[in-house]
């Protein structure tokens, strides 16, 4: 039966590539109704030299079939194995009306409009309500309410499960009937964190406006057990604990699963308070640690020392002078052959800009001129926030520090694109960090500029 699914998805993507090769808009239509609904087959899939229908409907200037391409959702800004979009192919070819409607979907209509990109682990589709942090009562209630959804994490490994016919993982969410036993208030054994409010299957992207309606809203917690519970403790409901396997979780997912394990690593290292050295305890629903001891200066003022922590790192692509190439460097922990955008800490009382230049300089020996910024990127091992940017190098000139990297080297458009495209399905080669991780959506947007645009 699987294979008879496989042998239909199949020729249904046959189908979809013909269509779009021979600029028959109806039959792209026709296919998406019958196998798009269904996630079957997706508009950006690829054939064997890494063209999507919309570079095959650019490449032979089929304005209808691109148009009814662009309007199913694909993406006019990805690219090829030898680093072209469709766009690239078709200005290439002279295909002008081609052009001129791709040109018009990828230019935004109206300055100011477009949000900004949205990487893994940054998908926030719950309300934080931090006003309601230190309302105990009504989230004790919140708690025991049949509107309690829980992460559960041991050891700071999250609770998650596979799900048959998808690459995803999900989050195994307990109620408080499947909790309630293994929560008896003592903080040596777990720790427990009020979330937000919001639905995880019904829920949109905080910046995008409402996260559901009211009726249809959970109130989410997160658990650590210092211990990992046992099965017959804890019900896992098909799941595992499953430690970095976080980074294969659905996006919806992704954001909130971030969130916990960043506060909940927090908890699980100050145990004492930095000033003084006593013992701390959680407030603020664990948005707080306050020291024990009512002789700590902490107690006068705000101090650093009773929030959790977020350290931000920069991480920077650097571009050749000509923008024809990337440097990239490798690190001993990284797997063979792979490369990656340079990086480090931004240190105490330095900007960002500063901090990128300092570790561009230290890393590569390379002088930046223009930095922009690209977007961000929670990284809760344990708590780095990634600052991503794109630096325009003065010259091309580098020398590798070999203490901080093993190598680093110039790539060419072509060999990157490649790399892209391919994954870690590459059998030799560059292979580049895969799309979870910020770097790769550094590559992706170097990628796809265009100086047709």
């Amino acid at each position: 039966m699987e294979n008879d699914n496989s042998n239909a998805i199949q020729l249904y993507k046959n189908q979809l590539f013909s269509a779009a090769a021979n600029g028959d808009a109806k039959k792209i239509a026709e296919v998406f109704r019958l196998a798009g609904s269904a996630k079957q087959i997706s508009p950006d899939d690829r054939d064997e030299r890494g063209y999507t229908p919309l570079m095959l409907a650019a490449r032979n200037g089929h304005l209808e079939a691109t148009e009814q391409l662009l309007k199913i959702g694909a993406d006019a800004r990805m690219v090829n194995k030898s680093g072209q979009s469709a766009l690239d192919i078709a200005s290439f070819w002279n295909h002008q009306p081609v052009v001129d409607a791709l040109k018009g979907f990828l230019v935004p209509k109206m300055a100011g409009c477009q949000l900004e990109l949205v990487n893994y682990f940054s998908h926030s589709v719950v309300d934080r309500q931090s006003y309601k942090r230190s309302d105990s009562k009504h989230l004790d209630e919140e708690m025991r309410s049949d509107r309690a959804r829980f992460m559960v994490f041991g050891e700071l490994e999250l609770l998650i499960k596979k799900v048959e016919g998808k690459k995803e993982k999900e989050t195994v969410y307990l109620t408080w009937e499947d909790v309630k036993d293994k929560l008896d208030g003592d903080d040596r054994k777990h720790d427990l964190v009020f979330l937000g409010v919001g639905n995880i299957e019904k829920g949109i992207l905080m910046r995008e406006g409402v996260v559901s309606p009211d009726e249809d809203k959970f109130v989410y917690f997160a658990i650590n057990y210092k211990k990992t519970p046992e099965e017959e403790d804890l019900p896992r409901k098909g799941g595992f604990f499953g430690g970095r396997a976080i980074m294969g979780l659905r996006d919806s997912d992704s954001g909130i699963a971030s969130q916990a394990r960043s506060v909940l690593s927090w908890h699980d290292s100050y145990v004492y308070c930095p000033s003084c050295g006593s013992t701390t305890e959680m407030a603020d629903a664990g948005w707080k640690r306050v020291c024990k001891s009512d002789a700590c200066r902490t107690h006068k003022g705000a101090h650093n020392a009773s929030f959790p922590r977020t350290d931000p790192v920069v991480i920077i692509l650097i571009l050749s002078k000509d923008k024809n190439r990337c440097l990239l460097g490798r690190q001993g922990r990284h797997p063979p052959r792979m490369y990656s955008a340079i990086a480090g800490f931004v240190e105490s009382g330095e900007n960002i800009e500063d901090a990128a230049r300092r570790e561009a300089m230290e890393e590569v020996g390379v002088k930046i001129g223009k930095i922009e910024y690209h977007s961000s990127q929670p990284w809760p091992f344990p708590c780095s926030l990634m600052i991503g940017l794109i630096g325009h190098a003065i010259d091309d000139d580098f020398k590798c520090d070999k203490v901080e990297l093993d190598d680093a080297r110039w790539f060419d458009k072509n060999e990157v694109a490649a790399s892209y495209v391919e994954g870690f399905n590459r059998s030799e080669g560059l292979l580049i960090p895969p799309p979870y991780a910020i770097a790769n959506q550094l590559i992706k947007s170097w990628l796809q500029m265009s100086s047709l645009l």
